[in-house]
C-alpha cells in the first residue's frame, strides 16, 4: 500500500523554534515552503506584490527603494 505525504504548517511566535524545526525536518528529507520568505520576496522592490499594495494602500506604502514600506504597513495594520 503506498503511503500518502504527511504535510505539517509550523507555527508559532518569535524565538519559537519554527526555523530550527524546519532545519531538522528538511535534514530528513522533507521539503520546506517558507510562507515568509515568499512574502517577502514578493513584496521586494520589483515584487510580483508591489503594484497591487501601491493600488489598494497607495504610494505611502512603498518606499523610497520601491519596496513594500513593512514599518509603515505594520503601524497601519495594528493601530
Amino acid at each position: 500500500m503506498m503511503q500518502r505525504p504527511m504535510h505539517v504548517g509550523l507555527t508559532g511566535g518569535i524565538g519559537s523554534g519554527k526555523s530550527t524545526l524546519g532545519q531538522m525536518l528538511q535534514s530528513c528529507g522533507a521539503a520546506l515552503i517558507d510562507a515568509d520568505a515568499i512574502a517577502r520576496s514578493v513584496t521586494l522592490a520589483g515584487g510580483a506584490a508591489i503594484a497591487d499594495i501601491r493600488a489598494a494602500f497607495g504610494q505611502d506604502a512603498i518606499d523610497a527603494t520601491g519596496a513594500m514600506d513593512r514599518a509603515r504597513m505594520r503601524t497601519r495594520a495594528f493601530t
